[in-house]
């Protein structure tokens, strides 16, 4: 006991005491005091007597390691005395600078993860149906009802009344759109009308229009060969029709719109300008020329070397409940739209999709669910049989020891709806060709600083869990020992940390 008393008391010594320096001479040294290893450290000292710069002094830059001072280098001082050392610690280290007249204060360098690696898996929010499960229970012989049975539990597969009605799908118009766009045609003609469907312009496709927005509303201008050949002035609403659809025949042409994602056979395109931009919206009829423009499951796995047939059609019930309750609510003043063409609402191609790899696939799915000789669709209805909300997502994954979907409250912050519950879900892992059974994610040092509020974070680790195995709780720890603890929703935790899910593993300290 003694022994280990006098030995921890020398080594106390050898970190903390300086040694007397001579009358008059002094080593005044500063740098970084907390730092990660990627960054190299510039450590300063300042040399003097009695306050005069010594200049061309040699000093010693020394570290401390294992029990000992070690010299690293030798700096030589400037006119004013000071001399710097660049370093590049990869733990904790403490430094101190040394001539044989002086010796300056230690200078400690802790060093802090400069990210950390999450080992997460699965995809999307996690609440309802996955679609990377529901391809695998099909492939193992389910049918649509049972895999809807089984994604919404408590939930019934019924029909609904079809009235052919339309809803307007915005695609064009956001933030980050283009503040002017043009129209284009492959065949056939279009026509050009205004609010009160008076027609203002007519061509073939031969001629674009390009459309732009200004205070008093939107304006076009025809062009043929780049030459403008028509003009028109600020209109409120514009719409812009063409033959081979439900408002004109004739031969049958695809739209593009420059700056939007789809192309557009069905429907027409009313364009107006809520914001400081062109909107540009392509009305369609719900239940077949919306459906079968929707992009969010592979044609291919319906076809027979897939099995996947059940899933697609799971996939187009669920998105037209999707779209009736959108439709349901009106329309959204912030884009003069019912839906969003991509994943605010639901991923919406058009003619891309319907005319893509295997699209008379995903058209048969899709008219599966129709019953045309009764006039009804299927639908799936929650326990007071109405319209159930169906959100879906790409794939489960796992957190620890749990796994599966998530409660639509814990991902979300809604109100629980017993048909939005947790469920186990092998499927999605046990689904061929799968990218989200595992990845990897990075939390910076930096995005760890903003979102604990810490000066440096030292450590950080999942400390609680939804049942679906999201990360729930997240805690940091700072160099000085604070700890802050964080809880959000699944949700908030995936887009907090930019993943493509909240389903976490392990999270390990990088360099």
């Amino acid at each position: 006991m003694i022994l280990a008393m006098i030995l921890a008391a020398a080594l106390a010594v050898g970190l903390s005491a300086v040694p007397a320096a001579a009358a008059g001479y002094t080593l005044t040294a500063s740098g970084t005091s907390t730092t990660t290893a990627a960054t190299p450290k510039t450590l300063s000292v300042v040399y003097e007597y009695n306050g005069a710069p010594r200049v061309n002094a040699s000093v010693a830059l020394q570290r401390y390691s294992d029990g000992e001072w070690v010299r690293i280098r030798t700096v030589t001082t400037g006119s004013t005395g000071k001399a710097t050392a660049s370093v590049n610690p990869s733990v904790t280290t403490t430094y101190r600078f040394k001539t044989t007249r002086a010796t300056s204060a230690h200078l400690k360098i802790t060093v802090v993860p400069g990210s950390w690696s999450i080992a997460g898996s699965g995809s999307g929010h996690g609440v309802g149906m996955s679609q990377y499960g529901a391809y695998q229970m099909a492939r193992e012989g389910s049918t649509t009802a049972e895999i809807l049975s089984h994604y919404y539990p408590g939930a019934t597969v019924s029909t609904a009344p079809n009235p052919w009605t339309t809803i307007d799908v915005q695609v064009l118009g956001k933030v980050a759109d283009p503040a002017t766009t043009t129209l284009s045609l492959s065949a056939g003609s279009w026509r050009l009308l205004d609010g009160a469907l008076a027609q203002l312009a007519t061509g073939t496709s031969a001629r674009k229009i390009s459309i732009a927005r200004t205070t008093a509303g939107v304006t076009a201008k025809v062009t043929e060969n780049g030459t403008v050949v028509q003009t028109i002035g600020a209109r409120q609403t514009l719409y812009l029709e063409w033959t081979g659809t439900d408002y004109w025949d004739g031969d049958a042409g695809t739209v593009t719109v420059s700056g939007a994602q789809g192309s557009y056979r069905h429907g027409r395109l009313r364009i107006t300008s809520p914001n400081p931009r062109p909107n540009v919206v392509n009305q369609v009829v719900i239940n077949d020329e919306y459906l079968y423009g929707l992009e969010e499951m592979p044609s291919l796995w319906g076809t027979a070397s897939y099995g996947g047939a059940a899933a697609l059609q799971a996939q187009a019930i669920v998105a037209r409940n999707y779209a009736i309750l959108d439709k349901t609510e009106g329309l959204k003043a912030s884009c003069d739209c019912h839906l969003y063409d991509d994943t605010s609402s639901q991923n919406y191609t058009g003619w891309k999709k319907e005319d893509g790899e295997a699209g008379d696939t995903w058209r048969a799915a899709v008219d599966a669910t129709r019953q045309d000789d009764a006039s009804t669709v299927t639908v799936v209805r929650n326990t007071s049989g109405g319209i159930a909300e169906t959100p879906y997502f790409a794939s489960s994954g796992h957190g620890g020891v749990f796994s599966g979907t998530t409660n639509n409250q814990d991902a979300f912050g809604t109100t629980a709806q017993s048909h939005l519950q947790h469920v186990d879900d092998p499927y999605s892992a046990d689904a061929p060709g799968n990218p989200n059974n595992s990845w990897t994610g990075t939390l910076t040092q930096t995005e760890a600083k903003s979102i604990f509020d810490l000066a440096w974070a030292k450590s950080v680790k999942v400390t609680a869990r939804y049942s679906s195995g999201q990360i729930k709780t997240m805690e940091a720890v700072s160099v000085q020992g604070t700890t802050r603890t964080l809880t959000k929703t699944a949700e908030g935790w995936r887009t907090t940390l930019g993943f493509r899910g909240s389903w976490a593993d392990t999270v390990t300290p990088q360099k």
